[in-house]
């Protein structure tokens, strides 16, 4: 609506006076006759105590749909391909995955050492294994330690299996030996007596 041009001025006055833009100032259309009178910035500042020239609202920009929008994006919605601008690697980069990885499986590793679960030269073959991408992630890590425990003892027992057998064996061995020499004497005896 366009203001009288008696007013235009008083408009004007009360921006200033309220230390806004004119556009953000409403005068009362009921009281045109006492806006119209108010010709000093002191008289526009009372009509604007008593609510007859008032500061409009200052318009809002909504976030809530921005905040929605958010929020399915964190529940993994409007992430496909056509949503995505940069490449792969700009999103995620493929070093700062390898290095939270590597982080996680030499943290494991430590741990596992100073626990006494591993000694240090497994822990040195698998620190290597490691940094040589063969564990996909923690939990292959922690098979692979398990079943090369497995295994490390299975060769024990067949270690020590072995060198018992090689031990009786060579009682055994011995024990023929004695046997062999004790009768070669006692015929060698029952020859020298005859």
């Amino acid at each position: 609506m366009k203001l009288p041009a008696n007013l235009r001025t008083q408009k004007r006055l009360a921006a200033s006076v309220i230390g806004v833009g004119v556009r953000k100032v409403w005068l009362d259309p009921n009281e045109t006759t006492e806006i119209a009178n108010a010709n000093s910035r002191n008289a526009i500042r009372k009509l604007y105590k008593n609510g007859t020239i008032v500061k409009k609202p200052d318009t809002m920009h909504s976030r809530s749909r921005a905040r929605a929008l958010k929020e399915s994006k964190r529940a993994g919605r409007h992430m496909g391909y056509g949503k995505r601008k940069g490449t792969k690697d700009a999103r995620m980069s493929s070093q700062v995955l390898w290095m939270r990885r590597l982080r996680v499986l030499r943290r494991l590793l430590a741990k596992y050492r100073d626990a006494g679960k591993i000694d240090k030269h497994l822990y040195h073959n698998l620190y290597k294994a490691a940094k040589g991408n063969t564990f996909k992630h923690k939990r292959s890590l922690v098979e692979h330690i398990i079943t090369a425990k497995a295994e490390a003892v299975r060769e024990k027992a067949l270690k020590e299996e072995a060198e018992a057998r090689r031990v009786r064996n060579r009682a055994a061995r011995e024990r023929r030996q004695q046997r062999l020499a004790e009768k070669k004497e006692a015929l060698l005896a029952d020859a020298a007596a005859n």
